[in-house]
């Protein structure tokens, strides 16, 4: 339901960007960094690629990726060396933010929306999103405690942005 990318992000001057991949570290002396795909299009990690370091408006282009071992490598033209991709590890790598079909939303946009029942009941606020298996869940906290609601068209109801809110079914787990 939540097409998604990171839940972190920056905003440039003129567009939105999202994070793509974490750096874990940097592999050999040819300027690799070994990364953590943070995104359902790993494409974007693809040669040619245009990224930021987070915090940076300086473009990196991806001349190539190495996939196949534990976590994919990336190298970005003009940094060669070890040295020149050693301030990259910890920092995240971000992308412009692209277009989502409609009824697919960023996991960012979603965090800290109200989340209420169909009859207006108040739930709480979603504080999270995580994957278990391959479903998205949405972790609410509210004042009965939290409550964990599978992102299916069966559970959740309704996404309103413009209302700051999300309707999601009746809680079927009180009923004996």
């Amino acid at each position: 339901m939540a097409g998604t990318s990171s839940s972190r992000s920056s905003t440039t001057r003129s567009e939105r960007r999202l994070a793509l991949a974490r750096v874990l570290g940097v592999k050999g002396l040819r300027g690799g960094v070994r990364v953590e795909i943070l995104t359902d299009w790993p494409e974007r990690l693809d040669a040619g690629a245009s990224l930021f370091a987070d915090g940076s408006d300086e473009p990196l282009v991806v001349s190539r990726t190495e996939v196949g071992g534990r976590v994919p490598v990336l190298y970005f033209a003009g940094r060669e060396t070890r040295e020149s991709v050693e301030p990259l590890v910890g920092r995240y790598l971000e992308a412009v933010a692209r277009p989502l079909d409609d009824g697919s939303y960023y996991w960012e946009d979603l965090i800290g929306l109200r989340v209420e029942e169909p009859d207006g009941s108040p739930v709480g606020e979603l504080v999270e999103i995580f994957r278990a298996g391959g479903n998205e869940v949405y972790r609410v906290l509210g004042t009965s405690g939290e409550r964990l609601v599978p992102a299916l068209r069966s559970a959740v109801l309704e996404i309103d942005l413009d209302a700051q809110r999300i309707v999601v079914a009746p809680d079927d787990s009180e009923t004996v």
